[in-house]
């Protein structure tokens, strides 16, 4: 099924007569409404375990659980991208997981966030990722 554009969408929502209306016929068009639901999903897409992102991602075992569990609702924006990174997701996943962590999304025009924009798209380690920033003079994710 094609995926209608943020556009496509705008143009529908404006002209929508009723907004039950509206949400029932695009319901499949909505992103997940959760951290904990994206970062689940994004986990079975990547085939990868907790215990795996938990070990890429370098981070405090129990931290690291209570963000995929959903019970820590506000992690930093650094954690975000540590978990993206070792779950392998792409920019677009990673842009999402931020947005929907109330983080600010990576912008290629800043050098930090470049160097992490780089590093998703070649699905390098947050160990190398952090090497990358810290020869770069940037402060490390983790």
């Amino acid at each position: 099924m094609h995926k209608k554009s943020t556009d496509e969408l705008l143009k529908l929502i404006s002209q929508a007569p009723r907004l039950d209306t509206f949400l029932k016929n695009n319901s499949e068009e909505f992103e997940a409404s959760s951290l904990k639901d994206e970062l689940a999903r994004l986990s079975i897409l990547h085939h990868i375990t907790k215990a795996e992102i938990i070990r890429l991602s370098l981070m405090d075992k129990t931290y690291t659980y209570q963000i995929l569990d959903g019970k820590k609702t506000n992690p930093s924006r650094n954690k975000l991208l540590a978990i993206c990174l070792a779950i392998g997701a792409t920019l677009e996943e990673t842009q999402r997981v931020l947005r929907l962590g109330h983080a600010e999304q990576l912008h290629p025009r800043n050098v930090r966030d470049s160097v992490i924009i780089y590093s998703i798209n070649r699905h390098t380690s947050v160990l190398d990722t952090n090497q990358i920033l810290y020869d770069m003079g940037k402060d490390p994710l983790i």
